[in-house]
């Protein structure tokens, strides 16, 4: 099983609306399509966690039906947040370090400051895994993701979108050693 945890991410559900001044639920809906729809979601071996830098975490069930327009998702979230979501969302107010404890597998953490590695030559689908993404397009993690993780890795040279590294995060389980 492959737990993604999309961390640090910057949307501000209230209780009528996302604040657009300081959020961009994009990242996150762009990821939940991906992850949602990948196969490794179909054969029910992906989970999603979103966290949020105000600590709200969404857990997401890989038969959630992610809405594909912007604003029908926003409304998803903002009812989550309000404890009316659709079944298969879990929402809590907690820390990412406190979902992470909760987690369990091999605790890989996506960061350009990582060892430069292919994933697919350190993961295998007979183990299970949290991956830690950063849900935000520029900066670093503000939460002590660093000392948590078992590995830190690095895919690129270059600084990628959240939605290629975790493209290629669900690539390389799907495809990873069945060994």
């Amino acid at each position: 099983m492959l737990t993604l945890v999309l961390a640090d991410c910057t949307i501000r559900p209230t209780a009528e609306k996302i604040n657009h001044k300081q959020s961009e639920p994009h990242i996150v809906h762009v990821i939940l399509l991906l992850a949602n729809n990948s196969i490794l979601a179909t054969e029910h071996e992906l989970r999603t966690i979103i966290h949020t830098r105000d600590n709200n975490v969404f857990t997401i069930e890989p038969d959630v039906d992610i809405p594909i327009r912007l604003s029908e998702f926003e409304d998803m979230i903002i009812k989550c947040a309000q404890g009316i979501g659709p079944n298969g969302i879990k929402y809590e107010k907690k820390t990412l370090m406190e979902a992470l404890d909760q987690e369990r597998g091999t605790r890989v953490v996506m960061s350009p400051k990582g060892i430069r590695k292919d994933p697919r030559n350190t993961m295998s689908r007979v183990e299970d895994y949290v991956v830690v993404v950063g849900g935000f397009t520029g900066g670093d993690f503000i939460s002590p993701v660093y000392p948590w993780a078992d590995q830190v890795i690095s895919i690129s040279d270059k600084i990628l979108k959240p939605w290629t590294v975790t493209s290629e995060v669900i690539y390389s389980y799907m495809h990873s050693s069945l060994e």
